[in-house]
């Protein structure tokens, strides 16, 4: 449902060195094999463990005095991806006779590929024994998490189901079949998911750029980036933004839309223009212009999520915005609702989605959605959705272009949306829904409760809401809801103690199911999970 108008300036981001070894899994991931069981948590890479300070570089040796030798400056590395520690310099090297200068220090890494500043060039040695040489100076401290937690993403499974699948799919099965015993495995299961519902709907995202830059010049941030040999950039503006040190949340509007914040969060507008067009097939925009053919495939929804991942790239490089890059939440409405979901869904720096009244696209299911146009229900729904914009990716639309929307095969979906709002977790989401025939509501109200299941067993049920509430205008967000609202965001954004349990409200008087009866769409069993989340952002 396209109904909203992009009045907004442009939203964008800056990175540098960023996260160079899940570059080059992320850039292969289509031809790397799915996860193992066995081992699954070990593969995983989890984005809570401490820093590593970086070494310094090794002593220099000086030239031997009457030779001619050249003393050579240490040089120093920076630390290594892991939360956030300083990269040390390098020992000083000893100079020689007619030393040169010492090595430039390498850039450090911060935990979120923050870059380290460059090595300072060590200083010559004298002709008459030789000063020494200093060696380079490390990184700076990294700040934030990781895009993903577990690391290399496996390998899009194939789509359609080679079988039939009337209900549901099991949010709690890998992709080789096995089923998850504990929670210490979720961020390993969550990539399964994450891949199934790339294959599936939204076509892959497309990796982290080789090199990204940030700038921030008053309120507004320049990002630059290079993949290969093509280069791109963008900038965004930051409303309520402050100084360094001042941690303060922010909401990421796509297209500037979404549930209202308080104006004690800042702002920035993704204009989604900037990174793909929702009419062009295949998409158009930034993420073309860098990715080129290898984007093909990717619907505008996931091209959207990867420009809010350069956003915050760009935050968690430019302390001085006075933005906290732990405490990013991101919303919007309608077309921008399937955005905002994604754009939480396939980036755990996000600590909290707001999706409203996205419906199908959204949190609605594809199934459900599917059965109320069967019996009559005027709504939005795969068969439809695949004529009106590019917001899903090709495989999605090769398989529902041309389809009857009484026979629509949703039947062949690998995944379906209650998975995508599952793999926010362990991060929280809350879904905005409004008592619209198009948008759904039993289907929206549906993909939430099976994704609470996630949740639940996590043991992390109040982190996600559900609230579909009485007919009313479009995007308007009534004051019912607002309370919701509230306490989410005084939660997960400002660390309150407040209470974000029960929120599950469905106001559905003109669908056809008039309920989302769970026997009629759930066949798996939620499992009871032993142990310990290893990551979880508000611990």
């Amino acid at each position: 449902m396209s109904d909203l108008v992009d009045n907004n300036p442009s939203g964008q981001v800056d990175d540098d060195e960023k996260r160079e070894a899940n570059n080059a899994s992320r850039r292969g991931f289509l031809q790397i094999s799915a996860l193992a069981v066995t081992g699954l948590a070990a593969a995983c890479a989890s984005g809570g463990g401490g820093d590593m300070t970086g070494t310094g570089g090794t002593t220099g040796t000086g030239g031997t005095p009457g030779t001619g030798g050249t003393g050579t400056g240490g040089t120093g590395t920076g630390g290594i991806p892991g939360t956030g520690g300083t990269g040390t310099g390098g020992i000083k090297g000893t100079g020689g006779i007619n030393g040169t200068g010492g090595v430039a220090g390498a850039a450090g890494h911060g935990a979120a590929g923050v870059s380290g500043g460059a090595g300072a060039t060590g200083t010559g040695g004298a002709a008459t024994g030789g000063a020494t040489g200093s060696g380079g100076t490390g990184g700076t401290p990294g700040a934030g998490g990781l895009e993903s937690n577990c690391t290399p993403l496996p390998a899009l499974p194939t789509v359609p189901s080679a079988t039939s699948i009337p209900k549901l799919p099991d949010p709690f099965q890998f992709i080789n079949g096995m089923r998850i015993a504990s929670k210490s495995d979720w961020e390993c299961l969550r990539a399964d998911l994450s891949a199934k519902c790339q294959a599936a709907v939204y076509g892959p995202k497309m990796p982290p750029p080789d090199s990204l830059t940030a700038t921030l010049s008053g309120s507004m941030v320049t990002v630059s980036m290079k993949v290969g040999s093509k280069s791109g950039s963008f900038t965004f503006s930051i409303t309520g933004g402050g100084k360094m040190g001042d941690k303060i949340p922010v909401v990421i509007k796509c297209d500037g839309s979404g549930c209202p914040f308080p104006s004690s969060v800042a702002s920035i507008s993704l204009t989604t223009s900037t990174f793909a067009d929702q009419k062009a097939r295949p998409t158009t925009g930034l993420v073309t212009t860098l990715y080129g053919s290898a984007a093909a495939k990717s619907g505008s929804d996931i091209c959207w999520a990867w420009g809010a991942s350069r956003i915050i790239d760009a935050l968690e490089m430019l302390p001085q915005t006075g933005i906290d890059p732990t405490k990013v939440a991101v919303t919007g409405c309608s077309y921008a609702g399937k955005g905002a979901l994604a754009m939480g869904a396939f980036d755990e720096r996000v600590a909290l989605t707001v999706m409203e009244e996205g419906g199908s696209g959204g949190s609605a299911l594809w199934r459900v959605s599917s059965k109320e146009a069967s019996l009559g229900q005027n709504i939005q729904e795969a068969t439809e959705i695949v004529g009106e914009a590019n917001w899903e990716g090709q495989p999605f639309y090769d398989l529902f272009h041309g389809q009857s929307k009484t026979n629509a095969p949703v039947d062949k979906l690998i995944s379906d949306q209650h998975m995508v709002v599952a793999i926010c977790a362990p991060r929280a989401c809350l879904l905005i829904e409004n008592d619209i025939d198009w948008l759904g509501p039993v289907a929206a109200y549906g993909g939430g409760v099976a994704a609470r299941h996630v949740y639940n067993a996590l043991g992390i049920k109040d982190r996600i809401g559900i609230s579909v509430a009485a007919n009313h205008a479009h995007c308007s967000f009534p004051s019912s809801q607002q309370s919701a609202l509230t306490a989410f965001i005084n939660r997960f954004l400002f660390g309150m103690n407040v209470d974000t349990s029960g929120v599950d409200l469905l106001n559905a008087t003109n669908s056809k199911l008039h309920t989302f009866n769970e026997s009629d769409w759930i066949d798996w069993t939620e499992p009871t999970l032993s142990g310990n989340l290893t990551w979880d952002p508000f611990a």
